[in-house]
């Protein structure tokens, strides 16, 4: 873990780029300012994984701009497991059938990440929390009061879960990090799986990164209808898949 990482992390608030100038021009830290982030370290105040430590995942070292620092609650272990990502935008009685296939699928032998967005997210982390199954949330802010659909109990963070977030605590939401936390979710992923989407869907942004990244986009067709977005995303070559059995 290095100190220095971590200080100036939290103090340019998790903005690569200004790291990234830190380490570069060599900007002087105090001692007396890296003793501050020991003891908060020390005292679990902090916990930090950063991209020189063993534990950092090596897929996020390949992605643009990988965090130099991930803040984390709950288990850090997840990060080794087998990771998939599954959203969705709407349900219907054919998608819900094909979701909730693919939940009990994946819970089986993969960790869920999820950005924990309004709406079908929703579900899929209330299955996955309620049903003890391992799963990886990923904050557009710090871990401090973390912007969720829904707030979690910190208190029932229990091994099978693990908040990320490249912000320390104090971080305010904006569109940009919430776009941004994307390209963690998809650098953790091996696959994306879209059960449903809007044409103009929030889905599209993990689309983007998916195929900068070189991840599968796998696609279930739950609607006959041309302005459906999933049917479009098939289209412009995502894999069209109607059970994810044998295919994660």
């Amino acid at each position: 873990m290095d100190l220095i990482l971590i200080y100036f992390a939290i103090k340019y608030k998790g903005y690569f780029h200004e790291i990234y100038q830190a380490i570069k021009n060599k900007e002087y830290v105090s001692i007396e300012d890296l003793e501050k982030v020991k003891t908060k370290i020390d005292n679990q105040e902090i916990q930090a994984i950063t991209i020189i430590d063993d534990d950092y995942p090596e897929s996020l070292k390949l992605i643009n701009n990988p965090p130099f620092v991930l803040f984390y609650k709950g288990n850090k272990k997840l990060l080794k497991e087998d990771i998939l990502l599954l959203t969705g935008d709407f349900l219907n009685e054919k998608i819900s059938k094909f979701l909730y296939e693919s939940m009990n699928e994946i819970s089986k032998n993969h960790t869920l990440i999820s950005n924990f967005s309004k709406g079908l997210d929703e579900e899929i982390v209330d299955y996955f929390i309620e049903q003890n199954k391992k799963i990886i949330l990923i904050s557009a802010n710090g871990l401090q009061d973390p912007y969720f659909a829904k707030k979690l109990d910190f208190l029932n963070i229990n091994k099978n879960i693990l908040i990320l977030s490249e912000y320390p605590e104090g971080v305010n939401l904006n569109k940009k990090r919430l776009i941004q936390r994307n390209r963690i979710s998809m650098g953790l992923s091996k696959a994306l799986i879209i059960a449903s989407s809007n044409k103009q869907s929030k889905v599209l942004s993990l689309v983007s990164f998916a195929l900068e990244q070189g991840k599968d986009v796998f696609c279930f067709p739950g609607l006959q209808d041309d302005n459906d977005g999933n049917n479009l995303l098939i289209q412009d070559g995502a894999t069209m898949i109607t059970s994810i059995k044998n295919r994660i």
